[in-house]
Order: C-alpha cells, then sequence, then structure tokens
C-alpha cells in the first residue's frame, strides 16, 4: 500500500508539464505547495527535523545538468539514472540520509532526456549496464510515474544492453503488465530478515512482501536480482540468516535468479555522525567497525570473511549451482571466501 505524500512541492514552470499533470491526478487533495527550486526546499529547518519529517512530502522538479551518469567506481560502461532523487523510505545504513541538502524525495518529469541519453549510449556501446535505484528506490514512485513501462518500451528494441531496477518495493503493477518482457530488464530486491527489516529498514515493504513480489515478477517471466546487503552480526544473526536464506529459495526459482550478491555494512563518517543524531540505538551500533583503506568503516575482514562464508554455505544448501558475488569487496576477501 501507497501512503500519498503529506505535501508536494511544484517547481511553479512545471505546472502545465504532462507528467506533472499525470502524478497530481493520482493523488488528488493533496495540497500543492508552488516552489522556484527544489534544492531549497525547508533547509530553514533543523537537519534532523527535516530527516525525520520530510521523506513523507514529495517535489516534483526539472534535472538541470546530467540525467545519466557514468558510475566511476566501476567498469567502464556503468551508468546510473537521475530519474528521481532521494528515497521515501528510511532504512538506518542508507547513506541518502546526508547526500542531498534537502530531505525531500524528488521525482524529475524530464523523463524524454533520460531515455533519450540511455538510447544514445546503447547505440554506441556494445553491453552498457544501466543502474536503477543508486539515488532513489526505483520503484518507490513507479505507480504515479509508469516509468519502468516506458524504459521495458526500450529495451525491448535494444539486446545489447541490460537495466537493473534496485528496490524494496512492491510497486510491480507495470512490470506485471508487460505482455512482453524484456529479458534485459533485471528486477532486484534488497532483502533483510523480518528482524532487520523490522528494526532499521522503516517505512519499507516487510521481508515477505518483497519476497512475494520477485516470487511474482518471476512467474511473469523476469529474472530477478537478490541482494543480502547489508548482513549485520548481532547475538542470534546466524539463526536469523540462515531462515531468511531457507525462506527465498522455499519462493524463489534459483534458475530464475539473474545475480545473489552478499555485503556487508560500509558507511562514512558522515552517517555515523547521521545515525548518532537520528537513531543513537541503531543495531548498526551494535557492530564492531573500523575505518578501512577506502575511507569507509567496515566491519573487520575476518569478520566480514566470516560472515560470507557463512552465508555463502547455507545458499549452496538451499540452491547449489547459484553463482555468488561480493559488494564492493577487495580481491584478497573474495580469495578468502571463494578460493
Amino acid at each position: 500500500m501507497n501512503a500519498p505524500p503529506d505535501i508536494i512541492y511544484l517547481e511553479r514552470h512545471l505546472e502545465g508539464h504532462p507528467l506533472t499533470k499525470k502524478i497530481i491526478s493520482k493523488l488528488p487533495g493533496i495540497p500543492v505547495v508552488h516552489i522556484d527550486d527544489y534544492k531549497t526546499i525547508n533547509l530553514d529547518k533543523d537537519f534532523k527535523k527535516r530527516a525525520d519529517e520530510d521523506k513523507n512530502s514529495l517535489a516534483i522538479a526539472e534535472k538541470k545538468g546530467e540525467v545519466v551518469k557514468s558510475i566511476g567506481r566501476m567498469d567502464d560502461g556503468q551508468y546510473y539514472l537521475f530519474h528521481e532523487i532521494d528515497c521515501k523510505y528510511d532504512c538506518e545504513y542508507c547513506y541518502l540520509q546526508y547526500y542531498f541538502q534537502t530531505k525531500v524525495p524528488v521525482i524529475f518529469v524530464n523523463r524524454d532526456e533520460v531515455l533519450n541519453k540511455m538510447e544514445e549510449i546503447l547505440k554506441s556501446e556494445p553491453n552498457p549496464y544501466f543502474h536503477v535505484g543508486e539515488v532513489c528506490d526505483s520503484l518507490a514512485f513507479d505507480y504515479l510515474t509508469d516509468f519502468s513501462s516506458d524504459i521495458a518500451d526500450l529495451f525491448l528494441k535494444y539486446g545489447n544492453g541490460k537495466v537493473e531496477f534496485r528496490t524494496k518495493s512492491t510497486n510491480i503493477e507495470n512490470l506485471l503488465k508487460l505482455e512482453n518482457v524484456p529479458q534485459n530488464l533485471i528486477p532486484s530486491w534488497t532483502i533483510s530478515p523480518v528482524y532487520v527489516a523490522e528494526k532499521i529498514e522503516h517505512k519499507t515493504p516487510g521481508f515477505n512482501q518483497r519476497l512475494e513480489a520477485a516470487r511474482k515478477c518471476q512467474e511473469h517471466g523476469f529474472t530477478v536480482g537478490v541482494r543480502l546487503d547489508p548482513i549485520f552480526n548481532f547475538e542470534g544473526w546466524e539463526e536469523h540468516y540462515s531462515k531468511m536464506v531457507k525462506d527465498i529459495f522455499a519462493v524463489l526459482d534459483p534458475g530464475k535468479i539473474d545475480y545473489i550478491t552478499l555485503g556487508t555494512i560500509k558507511v562514512q563518517k558522515n552517517l555515523l555522525d547521521v545515525l548518532n543524531k537520528r537513531f543513537p540505538d541503531s543495531l548498526i551500533h551494535n557492530q564492531e567497525i573500523v575505518p578501512s583503506s577506502d575511507g569507509k568503516f567496515k566491519p573487520i575482514k575476518f569478520d566480514r570473511v566470516s560472515i560470507y562464508r557463512n552465508m555463502a554455505g547455507w545458499i549452496k544448501d538451499n540452491a547449489p549451482g547459484l553463482d555468488i558475488d561480493l559488494s564492493i569487496e577487495s580481491p584478497e576477501v573474495r580469495e578468502l571466501v571463494f578460493g
């Protein structure tokens, strides 16, 4: 169920835009406040107050500058989209808590620019990979925008690239309406045990709801991604995560999983400062994390290796032939886990 926003902030020059009209027509009765620039929304409010309250709002704006960006930390040919920024969900480990000045989720209406740029890249590169959900949740507002339908149409035309929708959402109606399913469109879910989801993934659909959404997509003809990241080490974690893995493969078909990836908590100093202000009793504070060579705070290497070995063992017990990858890990850690 999608809770409507409390308020809509609208850049005034976009009032007549077709996508603006479409979104507002689906949110009848929600007050609309006209603004000049989404970047200035509520900057006069205290940071904690903005972070706690403004996710319940929505902004409609125009993206200036690049709408499709190369991901510098990854191989060439990897891109993420700026069709939206920020997220209506409120996961305690999410870097978006501090990444943007305003804390209001933003829908950019100049979607044609995004699609045109994607098509330009598909025409000029042999095998580009587009990550939808790097700076937002890819499907959280799809019920308002129908953007996944537009991307599906594009990827039915081009077979040389892939597009991945990273989400915790259950807004899959547009995907299930597709008569022809692009095999290069991968919906992927971040999945956490019930205990973790309830404890720190605020405002998100629960474990069973996400799993059911992934199952429906598989049945409709999609292969799906499964992201078990971040994995938390707390007292009794093995019981929670081993049960989660068993439950996943009781529902999902391993043969229709595009990839499964594992990761542990990795946070910037900025996020630790935010956590101390917003969530002083967070489960994250129970982790023994230390600065790493890339500047992020992570569990020590051998703790990560132990977690990954356990997780990989449980996955192989339930889905023997499934390849497992690690998220943002060194070759040394990969060798210790899989070597």
